[in-house]
């Protein structure tokens, strides 16, 4: 059960951060932030540390919005 949730998680993780690496990117190449070195080449590195970034942490990610839902639904039960 757990190998299943940690890969279903890292999925849910390169779903979000690919959505999250393509807007960094549109982002970047053409709006750049003032004084920024910019180009599609820094564009594509802070778009690939986006991604990365959530596949690491979306198994982190999706357990604590599990837990989160839990307690919402545990507090409002019982209130």
């Amino acid at each position: 059960m757990t190998a299943s949730l940690l890969m279903t998680s890292t999925l849910v993780g390169a779903l979000l951060g690919g959505f999250h690496a393509v807007y960094v990117y549109r982002l970047l190449a053409t709006e750049p932030p003032a004084g920024a070195t910019s180009g599609p080449a820094h564009a594509v590195y802070y778009a690939l540390w986006t991604f990365g970034l959530w596949v690491i942490f979306g198994s982190y990610v999706l357990i604590l919005w599990l837990i989160g839902a839990i307690f919402y639904v545990a507090f409002k039960a019982f209130r």
